[in-house]
Protein backbone atom coordinates (compact mmCIF):
# COMPACT_ATOMS: atom_id res chain seq x y z
CA UNK A 1 0.00 0.00 0.00
CA UNK A 2 1.11 3.70 -1.02
CA UNK A 3 0.55 6.09 1.86
CA UNK A 4 1.80 9.60 1.92
CA UNK A 5 2.99 9.78 5.22
CA UNK A 6 3.22 13.87 5.18
CA UNK A 7 -0.77 13.66 5.10
CA UNK A 8 -2.13 14.35 8.47
CA UNK A 9 -4.60 12.14 10.31
CA UNK A 10 -7.28 13.05 12.43
CA UNK A 11 -7.79 15.61 14.03
CA UNK A 12 -6.21 17.88 11.73
CA UNK A 13 -2.74 18.88 11.41
CA UNK A 14 -1.56 22.05 13.40
CA UNK A 15 -1.55 25.45 11.09
CA UNK A 16 -4.01 23.75 8.15
CA UNK A 17 -8.02 23.93 8.25
CA UNK A 18 -9.52 20.52 8.05
CA UNK A 19 -11.12 21.24 4.67
CA UNK A 20 -8.23 21.72 3.63
CA UNK A 21 -6.88 18.34 4.40
CA UNK A 22 -10.03 16.71 3.71
CA UNK A 23 -9.66 18.00 -0.19
CA UNK A 24 -5.99 16.95 -0.18
CA UNK A 25 -7.14 13.13 1.33
CA UNK A 26 -9.79 12.90 -1.20
CA UNK A 27 -7.67 14.35 -4.22
CA UNK A 28 -4.93 11.24 -3.32
CA UNK A 29 -7.78 8.92 -3.04
CA UNK A 30 -8.98 10.10 -6.75
CA UNK A 31 -5.04 9.89 -8.00
CA UNK A 32 -5.48 6.37 -6.80
CA UNK A 33 -8.46 5.05 -8.52
CA UNK A 34 -7.11 7.03 -11.70
CA UNK A 35 -3.79 5.60 -11.85
CA UNK A 36 -4.81 1.76 -13.10
CA UNK A 37 -2.13 0.59 -13.90
CA UNK A 38 -1.14 1.06 -10.14
CA UNK A 39 -4.15 1.11 -8.32
CA UNK A 40 -4.50 0.65 -5.04
CA UNK A 41 -7.79 0.09 -3.08
CA UNK A 42 -6.46 0.09 0.12
CA UNK A 43 -4.69 2.86 0.33
CA UNK A 44 -8.16 4.29 -1.50
CA UNK A 45 -10.11 3.30 0.97
CA UNK A 46 -7.31 5.02 3.53
CA UNK A 47 -7.66 8.14 2.23
CA UNK A 48 -11.09 7.83 1.64
CA UNK A 49 -11.43 6.88 5.85
CA UNK A 50 -8.92 9.36 6.77
CA UNK A 51 -10.63 12.10 4.78
CA UNK A 52 -13.92 10.95 6.46
CA UNK A 53 -12.47 11.26 10.42
CA UNK A 54 -11.11 14.46 9.82
CA UNK A 55 -14.71 15.74 8.32
CA UNK A 56 -16.43 14.17 11.13
CA UNK A 57 -13.88 15.42 13.87
CA UNK A 58 -14.07 19.18 12.40
CA UNK A 59 -17.87 18.47 12.88
CA UNK A 60 -17.68 17.67 16.12
CA UNK A 61 -15.65 20.63 17.03
CA UNK A 62 -18.25 23.10 15.48
CA UNK A 63 -21.48 21.33 17.19
CA UNK A 64 -19.80 21.73 20.73
CA UNK A 65 -21.55 23.61 23.22
CA UNK A 66 -19.77 26.83 23.74
CA UNK A 67 -18.20 26.59 20.53
CA UNK A 68 -21.03 28.91 18.46
CA UNK A 69 -20.44 31.82 17.34
CA UNK A 70 -23.69 33.28 17.78
CA UNK A 71 -26.55 34.03 15.05
CA UNK A 72 -25.64 34.13 11.70
CA UNK A 73 -26.91 37.51 9.69
CA UNK A 74 -29.76 36.45 8.31
CA UNK A 75 -30.91 35.51 11.54
CA UNK A 76 -30.31 38.41 13.17
CA UNK A 77 -32.25 40.19 10.64
CA UNK A 78 -35.00 37.84 11.08
CA UNK A 79 -34.99 38.29 15.20
CA UNK A 80 -34.69 42.35 14.81
CA UNK A 81 -37.48 42.25 12.22
CA UNK A 82 -39.93 39.80 14.18
CA UNK A 83 -39.01 40.94 17.96
CA UNK A 84 -38.99 44.97 16.52
CA UNK A 85 -42.44 44.43 14.83
CA UNK A 86 -43.89 43.03 17.55
CA UNK A 87 -42.84 44.69 20.59
CA UNK A 88 -46.74 45.71 21.83
CA UNK A 89 -47.60 41.95 22.38
CA UNK A 90 -45.92 38.85 23.68
CA UNK A 91 -43.37 36.94 22.12
CA UNK A 92 -41.65 33.63 23.32
CA UNK A 93 -38.24 32.84 22.91
CA UNK A 94 -39.58 29.68 21.00
CA UNK A 95 -41.36 31.82 18.92
CA UNK A 96 -37.75 33.89 18.01
CA UNK A 97 -35.78 30.44 18.37
CA UNK A 98 -38.39 29.09 15.06
CA UNK A 99 -38.17 32.00 13.16
CA UNK A 100 -34.51 31.47 13.08
CA UNK A 101 -34.83 27.61 12.73
CA UNK A 102 -33.13 26.70 15.91
CA UNK A 103 -33.92 24.92 19.38
CA UNK A 104 -34.53 27.03 22.25
CA UNK A 105 -31.63 26.34 24.19
CA UNK A 106 -29.21 26.68 20.86
CA UNK A 107 -30.98 30.33 19.83
CA UNK A 108 -30.81 31.39 23.86
CA UNK A 109 -27.01 30.61 23.70
CA UNK A 110 -26.20 32.14 20.29
CA UNK A 111 -28.44 35.21 20.96
CA UNK A 112 -26.09 35.92 24.05
CA UNK A 113 -23.21 35.31 21.81
CA UNK A 114 -24.21 37.74 19.29
CA UNK A 115 -25.67 40.49 21.24
CA UNK A 116 -24.10 40.30 25.06
CA UNK A 117 -27.48 39.91 26.70
CA UNK A 118 -30.25 37.66 27.26
CA UNK A 119 -33.45 37.75 24.77
CA UNK A 120 -35.75 38.96 27.17
CA UNK A 121 -33.37 41.43 28.71
CA UNK A 122 -32.60 42.77 24.87
CA UNK A 123 -36.33 42.93 23.87
CA UNK A 124 -36.92 45.00 27.14
CA UNK A 125 -34.20 47.62 26.65
CA UNK A 126 -36.04 47.74 22.68
CA UNK A 127 -39.05 48.42 24.41
CA UNK A 128 -38.08 51.16 27.03
CA UNK A 129 -36.10 52.56 23.53
CA UNK A 130 -39.76 52.61 21.20
CA UNK A 131 -41.26 54.60 24.74
CA UNK A 132 -38.66 57.15 24.76
CA UNK A 133 -39.57 57.80 21.24
CA UNK A 134 -43.32 57.71 21.46
CA UNK A 135 -43.06 59.97 24.42
CA UNK A 136 -41.17 62.27 22.86
CA UNK A 137 -42.54 62.16 19.65
CA UNK A 138 -46.00 62.17 20.14
CA UNK A 139 -48.86 63.21 22.21
CA UNK A 140 -50.31 60.28 23.04
CA UNK A 141 -51.30 59.38 26.63
CA UNK A 142 -48.22 57.25 29.07
CA UNK A 143 -50.83 54.94 29.24
CA UNK A 144 -51.41 54.17 25.52
CA UNK A 145 -48.13 54.16 25.23
CA UNK A 146 -47.42 51.94 28.00
CA UNK A 147 -49.34 49.05 25.96
CA UNK A 148 -48.16 50.33 22.67
CA UNK A 149 -44.76 49.20 24.26
CA UNK A 150 -46.41 45.91 25.25
CA UNK A 151 -46.55 47.03 29.03
CA UNK A 152 -49.29 45.49 31.16
CA UNK A 153 -50.32 48.66 32.81
CA UNK A 154 -49.10 52.10 33.04
CA UNK A 155 -47.67 51.29 36.89
CA UNK A 156 -45.60 48.40 35.51
CA UNK A 157 -44.89 50.87 32.27
CA UNK A 158 -43.14 53.38 35.20
CA UNK A 159 -41.51 51.52 37.25
CA UNK A 160 -39.42 49.63 34.40
CA UNK A 161 -38.92 53.32 32.62
CA UNK A 162 -37.51 54.92 36.10
CA UNK A 163 -35.15 51.88 37.01
CA UNK A 164 -33.73 51.76 32.65
CA UNK A 165 -33.41 55.43 32.28
CA UNK A 166 -33.53 56.86 36.06
CA UNK A 167 -36.31 59.46 35.36
CA UNK A 168 -40.45 58.60 35.01
CA UNK A 169 -42.00 58.64 31.77
CA UNK A 170 -43.87 61.65 33.17
CA UNK A 171 -40.56 63.65 33.71
CA UNK A 172 -38.94 62.25 30.73
CA UNK A 173 -41.70 63.71 28.48
CA UNK A 174 -41.96 67.33 30.85
CA UNK A 175 -38.07 68.06 30.38
CA UNK A 176 -35.53 65.20 29.95
CA UNK A 177 -36.54 63.84 26.46
CA UNK A 178 -36.33 67.04 25.45
CA UNK A 179 -33.14 67.93 26.40
CA UNK A 180 -31.66 65.24 24.69
CA UNK A 181 -31.52 62.60 27.85
CA UNK A 182 -31.08 58.97 26.53
CA UNK A 183 -32.95 55.83 26.85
Amino acid sequence: MRIDSSLPSAPAGVGSSPIHDVQRLLQLALRQIADTERADRRACAYYIEQALRLHRHAASVRARPGTHNGLAPWQVATVEKVALARLDNNLSISDLASACRLSRGYFSRAFKATFGESPHRWRHKKRIEHACRQIVGTTDTLAQIAVACGFNDQAHFTRSFKAAVGTTPHLYRKGAGEQGASC
